[in-house]
């Protein structure tokens, strides 16, 4: 364990933190949940839903990114209408 987390932190920048999933899945669920809220400013909330983590689980590895960029040519927001998001295939 002791290499794996200075791995981590040299060439990763991780930090780890050692909880309880055995005794206290749903605490460490909601401790996790709440370190991402505060990483994102909020962006991202309840990232780890009930029952998702249990005395099974031994390691949740948590990574987010966020983006805003400004388009070169704004859309005009008088024509701009709200409409589901479809992929081509």
């Amino acid at each position: 364990l002791q290499s794996f987390t200075e791995s981590s932190q040299k060439f990763y920048h991780a930090g780890l933190e050692p909880t309880d999933f055995v005794h206290s899945s749903e605490d460490s669920r909601k401790q996790i949940n709440d370190w991402v809220e505060e990483k994102t400013a909020g962006k991202i909330q309840n990232l780890l839903t009930t029952g998702v983590i249990n005395s099974l689980t031994r390691l949740v590895l948590v990574n987010a990114i966020y983006f805003k960029g400004n388009w070169e040519a704004q859309f005009d927001k008088e024509r701009t209408l709200e409409r589901p998001f479809k992929l081509n295939k």
